[in-house]
């Protein structure tokens, strides 16, 4: 597993960073998920660059003359453009909540990557020289497909890092070492707030591999504490899993979730706050078993079959592009200008609507043969 120097050096967005760095230090390191992803040959738009050797005031006057906005004062990290400039630092626990921690400056490599949470997040790349630094074998990890913690103490102290851990699972298709597993496990994340646990699930639920984060979720009890919920189903599991294959919309899991399990989508949603376009999306028509041609056309009227969360097989989307319904909804000429001209209104009007849209579907079906 390496990196391509060539591909570094020739990369202008990095030359630029390392031309205005290199007459104060050559310790500036790409970190974090930019190693990771490099090393997992994916494109990289964001770059998150630690910096050794100057002072808080020198890091804080290179920032000003660079243009870069401050983002946490205290955590001595920056923002310009597409760069995430941070000042090498440690950190030490002081207080509870996810950003209880106390901050200080640190020179040793080894030191500063040891707050990360997990191995292959502690990887470090020297932009002037291309040495990469692992001190914790995220290298292996990577190469194993492992979530490995790197301290103890360290990780117990940020409970976000549990539901980190689900969304590394969910976008990458890690295992969580059994180590972690059990650390996780004895970690309490009733001092997280709900912005900051649903922030969590929305990077959760655009992953691939949604059926093995939700799994991962049960083992460490977390189904009953955040969705008030605890299933085992071997059904389920068989859906979540295959619809994904087919439907890569971040709403799908909570539209087959609260679909499958019938459960109270109100209550749901009033316990989790989570956000209402969510919401409206598990509220769409909900077939588990077999469809017809007349219920999946009168999908079609409300948005074109393929914007559809429960368009999640094979089968199901050959009918809908038979039924020239998959890339646009069914246009209807029924008027509701001429329906409110003939005296309907109020509720009455709405079930006109209906019944005269559906009969217009019909024609339409036995139109196709």
């Amino acid at each position: 597993m390496q990196i391509s120097k060539t591909s570094l050096k020739n990369n202008a967005e990095l030359s630029f960073i390392t031309d205005f760095l290199k007459a104060h230090t050559q310790r500036a390191f790409l970190v974090g998920g930019s190693v990771r992803d490099l090393l997992l040959g994916l494109e990289i738009d964001d770059y998150d660059i630690e910096i050794y050797d100057l002072s808080v005031l020198e890091f804080e006057n290179l920032m000003q003359e660079l243009g870069a906005k401050g983002f946490g004062k205290s955590f001595f990290v920056y923002k310009f453009k597409n760069y995430d400039l941070a000042l090498a630092r440690k950190e030490n626990k002081i207080s509870q909540g996810h950003r209880g921690f106390e901050i200080q400056p640190c020179e040793n490599e080894k030191e500063g990557a040891k707050r990360r949470d997990f191995t292959f997040n502690a990887l470090m790349l020297n932009l002037f020289n291309f040495e990469l630094l692992d001190f914790y074998g995220g290298i292996k990890d990577l190469e194993n497909k492992t979530l490995r913690h790197i301290h103890e103490k360290s990780f117990k102290e940020d409970s976000l890092r549990v539901l980190r851990a689900l969304y590394f699972v969910a976008k990458f298709n890690f295992d969580i070492s059994d180590e972690t597993l059990n650390l996780m496990k004895t970690m309490d994340i009733s001092d997280l707030s709900l912005h900051r646990i649903n922030a969590e699930f929305y990077k959760l639920f655009k992953g691939e591999y949604l059926l093995k984060s939700y799994k991962y979720l049960q083992k460490l009890n977390l189904e009953q504490k955040i969705f008030g919920q605890n299933f085992k189903d071997e059904k389920f599991y068989f859906l979540l899993e295959n619809a994904r294959k087919f439907v890569k919309d971040e709403r799908l899991f909570l539209y087959l979730y609260l679909n499958h399990f019938k459960i109270n989508k109100k209550l749901f949603f009033e316990k989790t706050q989570f956000k209402k376009s969510f919401l409206r999306a598990v509220n769409q028509a909900y077939f588990e078993e077999d469809i017809s041609d007349f219920d999946l056309a009168k999908i079609s009227i409300q948005m074109p079959l393929k914007s559809w969360l429960g368009l999640w097989n094979e089968e199901r989307i050959e009918r809908a592009k038979k039924l020239k319904l998959y890339e646009n909804k069914f246009q209807s000429k029924i008027s509701s200008k001429k329906l409110i001209e003939q005296g309907f209104k109020g509720k009455n009007l709405g079930l006109e609507l209906k019944r005269l849209k559906e009969e217009e579907l019909k024609a339409y079906l036995k139109g196709l043969g």
